[in-house]
């Protein structure tokens, strides 16, 4: 958190680098020249203050980008418009020689004029300069334009730059709140303009730079300005004489001062456990082992447990079918006839493809009471109603409510899937598939599959379905 150091405005703070602690990075921003002699630097923890022994300055190689959102009048006249886009086209060139870009706006009252990522090149006599009536009200009009510009969560200059002709802002009352929109969107404000008390009231609230339009000098000093802040940033490294732990929750004050430059700057910064893991997991040399690491361990996991989850997913099936098809309120009799049922002939799970296919071969090898039929029906009747006999060609057909069924009974009090017949080797054996209300075969309540014989009668609700067979 810089305080103050040199003239308003001279240096600033960009960053302060803790990765390689105790060693700290100060990462400065100098607008002018630098001695790098004659300084001091002390840390305070508390009440008690340590002086640095070594001190680091170095200038990086790299400028500074500077991102520029300008925004111009229309013109009157053709020497208007050739001297607008001359002072527009050396701005721009000097965003493109730091590496940074620029965003233009032609003022109005109607349309938002805006031009994004421009280039000196296409500002020349032929660039479509758009001819605007003479704007009324300057701020709401700037509103608009900042609205647009995306926040600058960066330490760079994100500068916007404010060219005016008019000597007073009709919407005045506004500059307040424009003010607070611009330092929302952390961009530096430049106004070029006449000298006025809006002016300067916008520039004081936003802490920005004003260069009277009609004085030349004024230009000068706005491209002087301009190239230091292109200049390259400043580090300062030295090691903390604390030597604190990462670990530990501690805030610590430093001082840089040069008695001979008349230099004083306060800063400030903490270290923490929250911040610490942070900074590891963000150096890329930790990021992406880790990564990678925890990236093979859920592949093997999902490798090691997939030969359970059939296992699993077949018990945690078996529970929720029972808990849905089973009622609230069954009796104690109903469900022991469920688990007998089950556990005899496994035929409310869906097992696993291989214990069905044994369990298949153990029944066909069986040898089955009852009659052999080489052709058999079903007749229904439901109330006074009976229907045609429908034949039992299949190996298996089911019984029920559901249209998807071989046999569809419309009768409330059957399930979806009722009962089911089965063929094998002539023999037809009825199933209850775990319904409501059960299935009575012959006036008693079905409690395992039996073997059906000739005018064999079967209840389901209140449907009575007949067996006919023939040899």
């Amino acid at each position: 958190m810089p305080l103050s150091l040199f003239p308003e405005g001279q240096v600033s703070l960009r960053s302060i680098d803790l990765r390689s602690y105790p060693e700290v990075k100060l990462r400065l921003h100098v607008n002018g020249n630098l001695n790098t002699s004659g300084y001091t630097l002390q840390e305070q923890l508390g009440n008690t203050v340590r002086l640095t022994e070594d001190i680091h300055l170095s200038q990086l190689e790299t400028k500074n980008p500077i991102y520029l959102n300008i925004s111009i009048p229309s013109y009157t006249n053709a020497e208007d418009r050739r001297w607008l886009l001359q002072l527009v086209q050396q701005l721009v060139r000097f965003s493109e020689q730091s590496g940074g870009h620029s965003k233009l706006h032609i003022q109005s009252d109607q349309t938002l004029h805006v031009f994004e990522r421009i280039r000196s090149q296409v500002l020349d006599v032929s660039f479509p300069f758009p001819k605007e009536n003479n704007l009324q009200f300057p701020i709401r009009n700037w509103e608009r334009f900042v609205d647009s510009i995306p926040t600058n969560e960066t330490k760079e200059d994100h500068i916007l730059l404010l060219v005016s002709f008019a000597n007073e802002w009709p919407d005045r009352f506004e500059i307040p709140e424009f003010a607070r929109r611009i330092n929302g969107k952390n961009l530096h404000l430049i106004v070029l303009s006449p000298n006025s008390l809006e002016a300067n009231k916008l520039v004081s609230y936003t802490k920005g730079n004003f260069y009277p339009i009609s004085k030349s000098e004024s230009f000068e000093y706005l491209f002087s300005d301009l190239k230091a802040m292109m200049s390259p940033d400043w580090v300062i490294s030295y090691l903390s004489p604390w030597n604190l732990s990462l670990w530990k929750e501690n805030e610590v004050f430093g001082t840089l001062t040069s008695v001979t430059n008349g230099v004083r700057f306060e800063y400030q910064y903490q270290i923490s456990s929250f911040k610490t893991l942070y900074l590891k997991i963000s150096d890329p040399f930790v990021f992406f082992p880790v990564s990678l690491f925890l990236i093979l361990l859920c592949i093997a996991s999902l490798y090691y447990l997939r030969g359970f989850e059939p296992i699993q997913n077949e018990r945690r099936n078996g529970i929720e079918k029972t808990a849905i098809l089973v009622p609230e309120g069954e009796n104690l009799e109903r469900k022991e006839e469920l688990a007998v049922y089950d556990r005899m002939y496994g035929e409310t799970l869906e097992k696993a493809a291989k214990d069905r296919e044994i369990a298949l071969v153990t029944k066909e090898k069986e040898i089955l009471p009852g009659v052999s039929y080489t052709y058999a029906v079903i007749q229904v009747r439901e109330g006074s109603q009976i229907y045609e006999p429908i034949p039992l060609q299949w190996d298996e057909m089911t019984i029920g409510n559901f249209e998807s069924n071989h046999i569809v009974l419309h009768d409330p009090n059957v399930s979806g899937i009722h009962a089911k017949i089965k063929n094998r080797r002539g023999k037809y054996i009825l199933f209850d598939c775990l319904s409501h209300s059960g299935v009575y075969l012959n006036g008693k309540k079905l409690l395992r599959p039996k073997v059906l014989h000739n005018l064999d009668e079967i209840q389901l609700g209140k449907s009575i379905l007949t067996f006919r067979g023939r040899y």
